[in-house]
């Protein structure tokens, strides 16, 4: 007869039953990151007792996740009998069976392997949380940040995700380049054509035969160098085919399938972060949008410039694109019109980060690419101020796209099409110049890559042709750059040299030190300029940054340990297209720069991406069947829709606001000129007396429908105004008490109002309105 068991005896069973284990640790690791939270948000800074808690929290949670089996009637406990179901029964439970016990093992044990890379990305997570919410926790941010990054890249070697050693790109060996196979009449066509054009561009103009022969130029040098899989007549005869099925089909059918609504739905989310609330959000212009809707205006009234020389010098690209949106959508001279340029470009790069991703790896890095791209701030931001900036990885992306396509494929048409996008993207804004340098420094580290004679040479051959296509394209601006008394360098030189101001200090110390903080402008500590970012925070919110952060780790290991080129090329790049920030030797202050830096933005969103492409994968691995995808879906869903919400939060609020606060209101001031001019007055009876630093008085003018207007005048000036009969309109900033006193003095019937600004007390102005002594006839 066995012993009846004692009160401990149950009390030991229960609580050492599987399912009660996994209750205790995770409720006690529930507990201790609750408390690790609490010691590092609290009031009186935070305490390194926190993190010893939040690891205590780790430990219990991984303790948690290896314990298996469900609750079973245990051997050991004095007093039951294994062997009887009576004595199973006696305690309430039930029996279960071995297949069953295995199977719940077997699951618990797929849900550790599954969950393992998503946690350590959590760890990372909460390290960058703590750098941008708790900067004077930095040291508990970078501890988290690195351990979290570690564990991810050891858990990723330990599932095998690094992969193998991966062979050189050769699907077809190339033969040694003995001849380059062109057509010599259409590259003179190209050549001749195109010195037309260089020399029609003189004096800084584009002329329309000369716009026509440079067209021509790059037309015929592509074609003569472009290797035809088809001649030109098969190519057309197969068109006139298509063209007359299509046009005797009886019926057509539009397949949908899963990659094209995932593709339309990402292009969705990209166009909501571009496009929502665009007139209204950035509010305010700068001074920069003024010049430049100088320029807009310009082209508007038939100027023709190739580099518009105003403000320091810019490239035309932004300005054609404005002049069509007011010429044919009757969009104005305004705000607005910047904006959508800037959004278009913006959106059209989305396409492209899905062709780098897939052309690397498959569709689902290409979509997850395309999908971090979509909701970034960094890249909404400079999308949507409303000044070049996105024009820069609008071309970088598929410049990169068809470089790495060209040399993994040795293709001349890919370098070709590099080329074309290199050309174009020198007429968008000036540190794109950047990225023929990052195309050389890729083609170097290929061609130093071990691999055969016939692809060495094969590759310099297409790298020359693509750089002379570049120039091609770049001809006209190349006229300009050459001309006497050019500015085409101005703002380069000023920047890397002492033209504007000295540089103090070791040249290259102060670039060592630019380096430091422009790597790490993307998790720590960014852009300080309240127009382009949220001053002194990172670019990337806190998920994209510890995606970003595993990201580089992973490819790190590809380099090292998988002699991946592809992988250290992505690296190469990555302090190559930040160098228009870096380099900034005279100004380091200016650096970092989210604008000058942009140039980067599809190669950071890539690495980034690549990290939540691993969890995908390893989801899929060890849930092969159906309901692996439904699984990886599911999570990947949560994370990535969690970080487009805090995304969504910076730029539509946080940013939102900033930018609100430190702008001026020159479109409120605008509307009462407007009203003015437009009712009782005219635009030449508007006036704004001179206040420093207060809203930009052509601004005013824009937003009051006047480009041009700027009528602004000193306090003491304002007598030459008495003897007029007509209305007359003064703004003044509340602050000027020398404006008023004046106005006073020599307008004694003057009116004085103040206009309460919806921006807040501190945007109100004043209106001294005088009215007309008589008609006028």
């Amino acid at each position: 007869m066995q012993p009846t068991p004692s009160l401990l005896d149950w009390i030991k069973f229960l609580l050492g039953q599987p399912l009660s284990q996994r209750v205790v640790r995770f409720g006690l690791a529930g507990l201790a990151a609750v408390v690790g939270a609490l010691g590092l948000l609290s009031a009186g800074g935070p305490r390194f007792s926190g993190i010893l808690w939040l690891v205590l929290a780790l430990a219990l949670f991984v303790g948690a996740l290896r314990v298996r089996g469900s609750n079973a009637p245990s051997p050991y406990l004095p007093g039951l009998s294994l062997g009887t179901r009576a004595s199973a029964g006696a305690l309430g439970l039930a029996m279960p069976a071995v297949e069953a016990a295995a199977l719940n093992r077997e699951e618990v044990a797929r849900l550790v392997r599954g969950l393992r890379l998503p946690s350590a990305l959590v760890i990372a997570a909460a390290g960058q949380a703590a750098l941008i919410y708790i900067p004077a926790s930095f040291p508990i941010g970078v501890v988290l940040l690195a351990l979290g990054a570690a564990l991810f890249l050891g858990i990723a070697w330990h599932d095998g995700l690094l992969g193998a050693v991966r062979a050189p790109d050769e699907a077809r060996e190339p033969a040694a380049v003995t001849g380059l196979n062109i057509r010599g009449w259409l590259l003179a066509v190209g050549v001749l054509a195109g010195a037309y054009g260089f020399w029609a561009a003189g004096d800084n103009t584009f002329r329309p035969l000369g716009v026509v022969a440079w067209i021509v130029s790059v037309a015929a040098w592509t074609a003569g160098l472009w290797e035809w899989k088809r001649s030109p007549r098969e190519w057309l005869a197969l068109a006139g085919q298509r063209l007359a099925w299509l046009a005797h089909a009886d019926q057509l059918s539009l397949r949908v399938t899963r990659l094209g609504a995932a593709f339309v739905l990402v292009l969705l989310v990209g166009a909501y972060f571009r496009f929502a609330q665009l007139n209204s959000i950035p509010a305010e212009m700068t001074s920069d949008h003024v010049e430049k809707l100088f320029d807009v205006n310009d082209v508007v009234n038939g100027k023709r410039p190739v580099f518009f020389e105003r403000n320091t010098g810019r490239e035309p690209l932004q300005f054609y694109f404005a002049a069509f949106l007011v010429e044919v959508f009757k969009t104005g001279v305004s705000h607005l019109t910047l904006k959508i340029t800037g959004a278009v470009a913006g959106f059209l790069m989305l396409p492209f980060m899905y062709l780098l991703g897939r052309e690397l790896e498959d569709r689902v890095l290409g979509l997850l690419a395309m999908l971090l791209a979509g909701f970034s701030f960094w890249a909404t931001a400079i999308s949507r101020v409303g000044l070049r900036f996105p024009l820069a990885p609008l071309f970088v992306a598929p410049a990169l796209y068809f470089v790495l396509r060209g040399v993994r494929r040795h293709s001349r048409n890919d370098f070709l099409l590099a080329g074309l996008f290199m050309g174009a993207g020198l007429y968008g804004y000036s540190t794109f110049r950047v990225m023929p340098l990052a195309a050389a420094a890729l083609a170097a580290w290929f061609w130093l890559w071990p691999q055969s004679g016939p692809s060495r040479q094969r590759l310099a051959a297409n790298t020359v042709l693509m750089f002379a296509t570049t120039f091609i394209v770049f001809l006209p601006l190349y006229r300009y750059a050459v001309q006497p008394d050019n500015i085409f360098w101005n703002r380069t030189a000023t920047r890397l040299g002492s033209l504007e101001q000295p540089i103090e200090g070791s040249p290259l110390a102060i670039f060592l030190n630019n380096n430091w903080n422009g790597l790490r402008m993307f998790n720590w500590l960014g852009d300080q300029v309240w127009v382009n970012t949220l001053p002194g925070k990172p670019l990337l919110d806190f998920i994209t940054g510890a995606l970003f952060v595993c990201g580089v780790v992973f490819l790190l290991a590809r380099l090292v340990l998988r002699r991946d080129r592809v992988a250290g090329a992505l690296l190469l790049l990555i302090p190559v297209l930040i160098l228009p920030s870096t380099l900034s030797l005279a100004f380091p202050d200016e650096n970092p720069s989210s604008v000058r830096a942009g140039s980067a933005i599809p190669v950071v969103i890539l690495v980034a991406a690549y990290a939540a492409w691993l969890i995908y994968r390893r989801l899929r691995q060890v849930w092969p069947e159906s309901v692996g995808g439904r699984i990886s879906l599911v999570v990947l869903g949560v994370m990535l829709a969690s970080a487009a919400l805090v995304n969504r939060d910076m730029y539509f609020y946080k940013y939102a606001a900033s930018y609100l606060g430190g702008s001026q209101n020159a479109s409120e001031i605008g509307v009462v000129v407007h009203d003015f001019a437009r009712s009782f007055g005219s635009y030449d009876r508007a006036w704004m007396c001179l206040h420093a630093y207060w809203a930009d008085t052509r601004a005013v003018g824009i937003y009051a429908g006047d480009v041009g207007w700027e009528q602004v005048m000193a306090p003491e000036e304002f007598s030459k105004l008495e003897g007029d009969p007509q209305a007359l309109l003064v703004i003044l900033n509340p602050q000027g008490a020398d404006c008023l006193s004046a106005l006073r003095a020599d307008f004694p019937t003057g009116q004085l109002s103040v206009v309460h600004s919806a921006r807040g007390p501190d945007r109100d102005f004043l209106v001294f309105f005088v009215p007309a002594k008589a008609e006028v006839r």
